[in-house]
């Protein structure tokens, strides 16, 4: 495993690769210009510029991030899609039901998940725009975003959150 995308996946063409690489250069940068803005109301830092200008960076590079997010999701949930559909098609004998039903739920469970965090992202460029004010939100909308971008993300932290509903139907009946 490669956590850090250092490397490029054979199976990614060179497109995935880079926007994984300008997700992570823009979360890096986006948590740096956050940084600033930090030291800035912590009177660590005096001048008023370079924290507007670290702001604007932080929340431009926080929308560019959440974007790539959300187009390496989209692009990893079409992949999902034609290997599960592969897969059904050679599971196509009777005797394989179960087999079938199990990579069904399988894949069913890792599209609700890569659709939640499509949804995420989404929620969360949409957050980073209305910081910067180039979408023309009112505080209660950029409140209600964060507060649903906070507990989505407590969600997808969350342990069990989407696993496979499979049950093997007894044969009995």
């Amino acid at each position: 495993t490669d956590p850090w995308g250092a490397k490029a996946s054979s199976s990614d063409p060179n497109l995935m690769f880079l926007i994984k690489r300008a997700q992570m250069v823009l979360m890096a940068l986006y948590f740096g210009g956050d940084h600033l803005v930090w030291a800035k109301s912590a009177g660590l830092i005096e001048d008023a510029d370079t924290a507007s200008l670290a702001k604007k960076v932080s929340m431009w590079s926080w929308f560019g991030g959440s974007l790539c997010k959300a187009i390496l999701e989209m692009y990893s949930l079409s992949k999902l899609v034609s290997k599960t559909n592969k897969l059904l098609k050679e599971l196509q004998e009777e005797d394989q039901e179960d087999e079938r039903r199990e990579t069904r739920a399988k894949a069913d469970a890792e599209a609700l998940k890569r659709t939640f965090t499509i949804a995420h992202a989404g929620i969360q460029a949409t957050l980073a725009l209305g910081l910067v004010e180039a979408l023309p939100l009112k505080p209660r909308t950029l409140g209600f975003l964060g507060v649903t971008a906070s507990v989505m993300n407590i969600y997808l932290l969350l342990p069990g959150s989407f696993k496979p509903q499979f049950q093997i139907k007894d044969k009995a009946t």
